[in-house]
């Protein structure tokens, strides 16, 4: 499974989390996070698009979805006092998974 490709430990090292009190959300935001991925890309996550030949999940995926947990981890709630914007990192590392139209 792809979300497996993301451990906790790891999530919390790109969140500089060092206590043990959000784990449990932490870990609930790994496969969140692939599935918004999924979402944007319009197209399902499957292992012949997300990993290398040596069957790691590809860099850029992995760090589109660190981005989106860190999103998701620190604006956690529903309303927010200042506009967010998108992340043109992730759209950017996104865009060779896209399906382009024609």
């Amino acid at each position: 499974m792809i979300t497996a490709s993301i451990t906790l430990e790891q999530a919390k090292s790109h969140l500089r989390v060092t206590h043990e009190i959000d784990d449990t959300y932490i870990a609930g935001l790994i496969p969140t996070s692939f599935q918004l991925i999924a979402d944007e890309l319009d197209r399902e996550l499957t292992d012949d698009i997300c990993l290398t030949p040596s069957g790691q999940l590809s860099e850029s995926l992995r760090h589109a979805a660190l981005l989106v947990i860190g999103d998701l981890y620190q604006n956690r709630e529903a309303q927010q006092t200042e506009q967010l914007h998108m992340n043109h990192a992730l759209d950017r590392l996104l865009n060779k998974y896209r399906k382009m139209g024609v």
